[in-house]
């Protein structure tokens, strides 16, 4: 039987995500970032690709993260909707404090949603990022991957490097759709 704790958190999950698959297998083992630094990591990363979600639905999607003195890290998430308008949500993020491995990091957008996974499977700090989320609800498996660059576009090369690593982790890279990131629409 679900305990109710373990229900409301599939209740959360499904009603925040879209890649779900139900009754299928449990996440992939994934390595994250291996001697991950924050330090780096922290300024400004554009979405290029993503798996769908509910809360991301817009345009040139970018992430802010700030380093704090408690070492959490501020996020500022902005996107621009079909109207025009941007849209922004402020969160936070921080080590999990249950796991000793690097890269591993939780992150939430209000003080009563629980803290999610968001892990940090490679980066060179400088030009891109693999993040990838995976929770297995005892009938169902709701993931998250995005790929973030500090510019708008990658070079092709690269991009093909980090969906054949996607693909080798047992990551479906078939289920990612690009952001536009046109300057002509994207403010910066």
């Amino acid at each position: 039987m679900m305990t109710p704790i373990l229900a409301l958190l599939a209740f959360t999950a499904i009603a925040d995500a879209q890649f779900i698959t139900w009754f299928g297998d449990s996440c992939p083992r994934v390595p994250t970032k291996e001697n991950f630094d924050i330090v780096p990591y922290m300024g400004r990363w554009y979405e290029l690709s993503k798996y769908p979600n509910s809360f991301q639905n817009g345009e040139c999607g970018t992430a802010i993260y700030r380093l704090e003195a408690d070492n959490t890290v501020t996020v500022n998430n902005t996107q621009i909707k079909d109207d025009g308008s941007s849209d922004t949500v402020i969160g936070q993020a921080r080590d999990d404090p249950d796991s000793d491995i690097p890269g591993r990091l939780q992150v939430r957008f209000s003080s009563f949603q629980p803290w999610g996974s968001y892990w940090v499977v490679d980066t060179d700090y400088d030009n891109y990022s693999i993040v990838y989320s995976c929770n297995y609800f005892l009938v169902n498996r709701v993931e998250f991957l995005w790929i973030l660059a500090r510019d708008r576009a990658l070079p092709a090369g690269t991009l093909s490097s980090i969906l054949q690593k996607i693909e080798s982790y047992g990551i479906d890279s078939t289920k990612l759709v690009d952001t536009v990131q046109d300057p002509a629409i994207c403010v910066k």
